[in-house]
Formats: C-alpha cells, sequence, structure tokens
C-alpha cells in the first residue's frame, strides 16, 4: 500500500483530513514498512496509544488494530504516543509525538511531508504486549500466552520544546 492508498482510506473511515489523523497515518505507515507487513491486513500487530485522538481511527483502519479484537488499548496519559508491538517477533516500536507542535494553517499538509525523525522520537525494543484480557463471552478469541514486559521510562524532554525558534516553517 502507498503512502496516499494508506491516507485516503484513513480519510475514508474517519471522514475528514485533520492533523492528528494525519500523525496517525504517517505512525502507521512507518509502522507497515518496519515490520515489513504487506497485503490488507489485518495484521499482526498490537498498538497502545496514549491518548484518544483521531490519530487512533489511521491506527484502527489500516492496522485492524481495535479495541474489540483485543489489539487496541489507549492508557490516557495525554500525549500523542504509541506502542506498536509485531506479535511474530515480540519486536516494539515506541512514536512520541515531538512536543513543539501547534496548530496552524496547513498544519495537516506539514505533518504529512516533513521527515519521520523530526515528527516523532522513536524507540526500538524487543518486548511482547501484554496479554489480552480474556473473553467472557466467546472461547475462541485467540489469547496471546503472556510475556514480561519492560516498562520504558518517559522520552527525555525534547530541546525542540524549548528552542521554538530553530523551526524550519
Amino acid at each position: 500500500m502507498t503512502f496516499q492508498e494508506a491516507w485516503d482510506k484513513a480519510q475514508a473511515f474517519h471522514g475528514c483530513a485533520c492533523p492528528a489523523l494525519a500523525i496517525g497515518t504517517r505512525a502507521t505507515a512507518y509502522i507497515l514498512e518496519q515490520f515489513e507487513l504487506c497485503g490488507n491486513g489485518p495484521y499482526p500487530v498490537v498498538c497502545t496509544a496514549e491518548s484518544f485522538s483521531c490519530a487512533i481511527d489511521a491506527v484502527q483502519s489500516l492496522l485492524g488494530c481495535t479495541i474489540g479484537n483485543g489489539r487496541l488499548r489507549v492508557r490516557s496519559k495525554g500525549r500523542m504516543a504509541f506502542r506498536f508491538c509485531d506479535t511474530r517477533t515480540d519486536r516494539s516500536i515506541y512514536l512520541a509525538l515531538r512536543p513543539w507542535l501547534r496548530a496552524r494553517p496547513g498544519l495537516t499538509e506539514k505533518l504529512l511531508e516533513m521527515p519521520l525523525e523530526r515528527l516523532f522520537l522513536v524507540a526500538r525494543g524487543d518486548e511482547a504486549p501484554e496479554p489480552s484480557p480474556n473473553c467472557i463471552l466467546s472461547s475462541a478469541c485467540p489469547i496471546r500466552a503472556p510475556h514480561p514486559v519492560l516498562r520504558v521510562p518517559d522520552p527525555p524532554c525534547d530541546d525542540l520544546y524549548i528552542r521554538d525558534f530553530d523551526r524550519d516553517w
């Protein structure tokens, strides 16, 4: 799937093009590439989002992670960050939006064009997702065996948050 196809699919699912959807689409497209996922999904990925936002619609529409299938978890910490775990390899990637972002005209387009490293703090790890709670209504729900999960510390304060003048737009 090309990035434009992913963006179009996310917009169709969400209903509009907004900055948070652009962030979620960029994050999800990066994960599809890094985990070498192809086809139409759903994919063997568990996502833990750290805020309720429109970005989650991109994750749902592009990866097939939903709260109902246990592969989307939201732990509201009030920041735009995601941990994606590939359940085939127990590899994980943590993406946290850099904190300098402010709403402004043309923001969605800038987010779609910006280099990913400028948009997100990226951390990699080898860990399994926490197991989903057992589904009491269906014994057919596949639940992964529990694995230990390492707690990753909060990302360090980005100097872009302090030095607002060095942005190139």
